[in-house]
């Protein structure tokens, strides 16, 4: 209650502040309408969030609740893939934290799933990163957060210019080339706890009409459990030409393998003793991405500018391990052999091309864009495959034929057009549409003896989303949308769990509703602040129903079980006390910032077997409260962050379990409340000195609750203190 009652205070009083207090105003936007940000700080010791401007050229953003995260901004532990640091600044954003590798991405708002993050459209440097947004959307990839520079994030608003998904986009802006940039780069290298080790090497370089840049991290780890060891390589290569004063041609291309041991779940007894025990010693991930990008830029002048991209996807991901339930132990039999394992492998290929264009005209008054995106996503899933019954990662199977063999194909054809009208110079509409069309197709073996055809699924219809701004002043705005978007039936969902489940024909893609109310600006350079309120509204939930056939043996029938709702507020102001009482100090300046996601998320119609109706039960894995401040120092060339994280209890299932089971799949995740501590120091031109300490309490936690054998069944616990400290130089 006391985290609580802080995080409002200080909410309370930096909003009462920006009314109160005169002060310069800094227009951060003017004459700057085709870049993709604006930070215009001067001496502040802000270093949090900005915005994403109206109009870049050839995306339209007005009237939408954005945030821009600039890395080179924060104190964090990058080279262990920090989202809790990183993403500590957004409102609402909750962060399942149970993976020592960081390799997947699980985060989620608003009440939507977290699982890997398939409730948003992930993208790098505008491209898609998931195998399949349409029918297999999760995030099994994710960028070296050492690469990024930026993270753009677009709400439930995104529908019309990215895709459907429900939560908005997600966007890693990696480094650009610089022409007329002599050759150099830089070195990092990183230790930390639970052998942690992580290396970043990074090539620059540019002429008048060409530049590069590339870059390759190594990180590898013991992982904060036994058997939870990790590696990766990651390498990412960017080309940009300019073949005319008016284009710009850019080949990029990116590669990645990781390897991690799962050290599965546990047990509430276990958690209760040792929360960092591990049950499994043979489990392991295993994934590999390879993505070339082909783009062309073509800006002929201020007013037009339109942008073609290809791109594809050849990945894979693979599971080994002992997939019995938690309280089966994996040891050997009388006769000193350990059982065999099982290995589920996915290969995807995806290819596709987005094309966009912007106009500005009427002195700005007029803005519109449009675009056209085509996509073919195909998965080849084998699943339930005998293999070795060794301790190390091996694909050898003892039988080389997977009893389940399945093909997936997703064809997608989507079309929009957003315009903003400036009705006057403080107030604008915009609106748009899109129009998605998708075809799924699916077939192959269940196992030996059960053949699987899906039929074909053709959907097609059109999105609407509308906005408004108005701007008394060049640092205040307000703004309000709304928008439809929708989660497409996934492969998972076409695929019955067993040979006796059926799968509703007339299964329908979820639907959803957002709407968006806030206010947002900002005070001369020592206060930021956007606050907003919203609303969620979800139809068609797809889930399951417990049935019994004619022969009154039971199955699970997968179809459309209801609705949702989620509202609340999303908060996040930061302010800079020394630049508000003084303008500049000799002895540093200091950002103190606050983070409040309100969040009522409850079914509104779930009807069981039973009778029972579950109105008004809470979603599952949605906190009601996530609630984050933290204070920043800058001295010269040293800077330190402390932040604060209180999480409030979530259900693992529909029903709200309270009382947990014997093996920790289900039940109440409990509040937690986390601290990190972070610094950076820049020794004149060259050097680099970063260092962290995560969970500095050392709290025992865990945001996840397993319910199968990848990553496991029962508790899946967060990480306990860690330290890392990291060396750099530039060159």
């Amino acid at each position: 209650m006391f985290y609580r009652l802080s995080f409002l205070f200080f909410s309370l009083f930096f909003c009462s502040i920006s009314f109160a207090r005169g002060g310069v105003l800094v227009d951060t936007t003017a004459n700057s309408k085709m870049l993709s940000e604006v930070f215009v700080l001067g001496n502040s010791g802000i270093k949090g969030n900005g915005s994403i401007v109206d109009f870049d050229g050839v995306r339209l953003l007005a009237a939408k609740k954005s945030e821009l995260i600039v890395l080179s901004k924060m104190d964090a532990n990058l080279a262990n893939q920090s989202f809790r640091e990183v993403f500590g600044r957004t409102p609402g954003l909750h962060v399942i934290e149970s993976d020592p590798s960081g390799f997947n991405t699980s985060i989620a708002i608003r009440g939507l799933s977290t699982n890997r993050s398939w409730d948003f459209n992930m993208r790098q440097n505008g491209y898609d990163i998931t195998p399949d947004p349409m029918g297999y959307n999760e995030a099994y990839y994710t960028p070296s957060f050492e690469w990024v520079e930026k993270i753009e994030i677009i709400r439930g608003a995104a529908a019309l210019q990215y895709g459907p998904q429900v939560g908005g986009l997600i966007n890693y802006v990696l480094e650009k080339p610089v022409f007329e940039k002599r050759f150099g780069g830089e070195v990092q290298q990183t230790f930390g706890s639970f052998g942690l080790n992580s290396s970043l090497i990074k090539f620059r370089s540019g002429m008048k009409k060409l530049a590069f840049v590339a870059s390759h991290q190594y990180r590898a780890g013991d992982g904060f459990r036994p058997n939870s060891d990790f590696n990766s390589n990651q390498s990412y290569f960017r080309v940009d030409w300019k073949p005319m004063a008016d284009g710009l041609l850019s080949f990029e291309l990116t590669k990645s393998n990781a390897q991690a041991q799962l050290g599965g779940g546990i047990s509430e007894a276990q958690f209760k003793v040792d929360p960092w025990v591990s049950n499994r010693a043979r489990n392991y991930y295993y994934s590999h991405w390879l993505m070339p990008v082909v783009k062309f830029h073509y800006s002929p002048s201020k007013l037009f500018n339109s942008q073609i991209q290809v791109f594809a996807i050849q990945s894979g991901r693979s599971q080994l391990g002992f997939t019995k339930a938690n309280d089966v132990l994996d040891v050997p039999n009388s006769a000193g052999n350990y059982a065999n394992r099982s290995l589920d492998r996915d290969e995807y290929t995806s290819y596709g091309a987005e094309f966009r264009s912007g106009l500005s005209a009427y002195n700005e008054k007029w803005q519109t864009s449009v675009g056209l995106r085509i996509f073919r996503g195909n998965m080849f899933r084998q699943q339930q495959g005998i293999a070795n019954n060794g301790s190390t990662y091996s694909e050898n199977l003892v039988d080389p034929k997977f009893p389940r063999s399945l093909n997936f194909v997703n064809q997608n054809f989507a079309a929009f057009i957003e315009n903003a009208l400036s009705i006057s110079p403080k107030f604008k509409l915009a609106g748009g549409l899109r129009y998605e069309y998708i075809l799924s197709q699916g077939n192959g073996f269940l196992d030996n003896n059960s053949k699987f055809l899906s039929p074909d699924r053709l959907r097609s219809f059109i999105l609407w989303g509308v906005g408004a701004s108005f701007k008394p002043s060049s640092a205040l705005e307000i703004y309000g949308n709304a928008s439809q978007s929708f989660r497409p039936i996934s492969f998972s969902d076409l695929l019955p769990s067993s040979t006796t489940d059926v799968v509703d024909l007339d299964l329908k893609d979820a639907r959803s509703l957002n709407f968006d109310l806030g206010i947002r600006g900002k005070k001369g350079n020592f206060l930021r602040y956007d606050m907003s309120v919203y609303l969620l509204k979800f139809s068609d939930r797809i889930g399951n129903l417990s049935m019994k056939n004619s022969n009154g043996q039971p199955y699970l029938y997968r179809t459309n079980l209801g609705s949702s709702s989620s509202m609340g507020i999303e908060l996040y102001a930061e302010m800079d006390p020394i630049s508000f009482l003084h303008g500049s100090s000799r002895y540093g300046q200091i950002s103190v910032f606050v983070s409040v996601g309100l969040n009522n998320a409850v079914h509104d119609n779930f009807p069981l077997t039973s009778g029972e109706n579950l109105a008004g039960k809470k979603l599952e894995n949605a906190p009601q409260q996530i609630l984050r401040s933290g204070l920043t120092y800058t001295y010269q060339r040293l800077s330190f962050t402390y932040q604060m994280a209180y999480t409030a209890e979530s259900f693992s299932d529909a029903q709200n379990t309270v009382k947990p089971t014997a093996a920790g799949t289900i039940g109440l995740i409990p509040a937690y409340t986390l601290g990190d501590f972070s610094f950076t120091y820049k020794y004149r031109k060259h050097w680099l000195l970063k260092g962290s300490v995560n969970n500095v309490m050392n709290v025992s936690y865990f945001t996840r609750r397993g319910t199968g054998a990848f990553p496991g069944f029962g508790i899946l616990p967060g990480a306990p203190r860690n330290v890392s400290c990291t060396l750099g130089f530039t060159f």
